[in-house]
């Protein structure tokens, strides 16, 4: 009996050793998909990862807003506890607007503008602090309209309270 004890042993390390970064201070407490959200200086309260306003009396007369599946959690504010990042859409035309969003350990959440049409592939801790998101955008000039062709990578970071963009 002793063999599969090692077996589930060995098992457990590799799970372990895969994967993201590790979540510090335990599992994140919070829950995206019903937080408050300030876009743009809107305040959007998302009930089960999802908002809808009507605008008008027309079927395309909503301004949509979602959670997307891209998240992850870690210490993004080097507090010592794990927070959340997540990407938030905001669709109220032909084109939705992108927006990276830290939810910290203590409830607060701060919002930063990826921009509009762009395609977000991921979010993970940056080695310097902070978040990196990496997404594909277009190049200065090439109107909203087009699709996203060109890989970017931005870090944001916690100051004083609010997500600004690192240089």
């Amino acid at each position: 009996m002793v063999r599969p004890f090692i077996a589930l042993l060995s098992l457990a390390g590799i799970a372990a050793c895969g994967g993201g970064p590790t979540v510090v201070g335990g599992p994140f407490p919070g829950d995206p998909a019903n937080a408050t959200y300030e876009l743009d200086g809107t305040s959007v309260t998302l009930e089960k990862g999802m908002h809808e306003v009507k605008t008008g009396s027309g079927v395309d007369d909503v301004v949509a807003t979602d959670l997307t599946q891209i998240r992850s959690d870690a210490d993004f504010d080097s507090d010592g506890s794990t927070d959340c990042a997540v990407v938030v859409t905001r669709d109220d035309g032909p084109l939705k607007v992108h927006y990276l969003a830290v939810i910290t350990n203590a409830g607060r959440i701060t919002t930063a503008r990826l921009g509009k049409n762009v395609l977000v592939d991921r979010l993970s801790p940056h080695p310097k602090g902070g978040v990196a998101v990496k997404m594909l955008g277009r190049d200065d000039g090439v109107p909203e309209d087009m699709p996203p062709t060109i890989t970017i990578e931005k870090r944001f970071e916690l100051k004083n309270g609010a997500l600004a963009e690192a240089k």
